[in-house]
């Protein structure tokens, strides 16, 4: 372990399952702190207590209920004195199916995790943070590619990643780099629920979707988010980045 995040404190919205915990635990093994923000407050008690480190703490919280973002940042420099690294990772998938399967409250819900929640995230988080912070957006490949089983999802992450690069732009004068990454099939609960959904097992949802046509590890994830905190300069910020098993590229504009 070098000393790139000795020190440092992150918070991991949907830090209890998936790719959030993933990360979670490849931070703390890096010498970051981490808050975990979820909704789930038994989930996230119960990680906090597997992970028996004092270096980790929970904060329940929903990301589209903005004073709810705002406690948690406050939470977060309360216990850990600062805030170096944001990973907006919180988010849902809402319907598997045509257009005409999907109510307006799963549409609602979907942008309102998706968009909304990181935006409240990004814009609360900022003021917070110093020269060399990083946000990192968890957004998707399927918010690159036509989606026709799940339109509003995938246009939650293209309105995902337009935001990053506005974002990126804003900050820049104060010194915080925006990134989002772009996985498709990573085995996590959220994939196993489209699965179930969709009538179909992981692997021939990758096989139809993902450029590599195999399904990603959370903790391959983790190591691109990882790697993006400690070396925030190996792309420009802004940057989105296809995740596959064997590859990471620069996607989009």
């Amino acid at each position: 372990m070098d000393d790139g995040l000795q020190s440092k404190v992150a918070l991991v919205t949907g830090g209890a399952t998936g790719i959030g915990l993933a990360t979670v635990r490849r931070l703390l093994a890096e010498g970051c702190a981490v808050m975990i923000s979820s909704r789930n407050r038994k989930g996230g008690d119960a990680v906090v207590a597997d992970l028996d480190t004092e270096r980790v703490a929970f904060h329940k919280a929903d990301v589209t209920d903005e004073p709810a973002v705002e406690s948690a940042i406050e939470a977060t420099l309360k216990r850990f004195g600062r805030l170096d690294y944001l990973f907006n990772n919180a988010g849902v998938e809402g319907t598997v199916g045509p257009m005409a399967a999907w109510s307006a409250e799963a549409v609602e819900a979907v942008l309102s995790v998706n968009v909304k929640g990181a935006f409240f995230c990004m814009k609360h988080a900022a003021p917070r943070m110093e020269p060399g912070s990083v946000i990192v957006n968890s957004s998707s490949f399927l918010g690159t590619i036509p989606m026709p089983l799940a339109g509003p999802y995938a246009a939650s992450k293209a309105a995902l990643l337009s935001l990053t690069r506005s974002a990126a732009a804003e900050l820049a004068e104060q010194g915080i780099s925006v990134f989002a990454i772009c996985p498709a099939v990573v085995d996590t609960p959220l994939i196993e629920r489209v699965s179930e959904a969709a009538g179909a097992p992981k692997a021939a949802l990758a096989e139809m979707v993902c450029p590599s046509r195999q399904v990603t590890s959370p903790d391959r994830v983790a190591d691109v988010v990882t790697g993006l905190l400690k070396s925030p300069t190996s792309f420009e910020t802004g940057s989105a980045l296809r995740i596959d098993p064997n590859e990471v590229e620069r996607i989009g504009p």
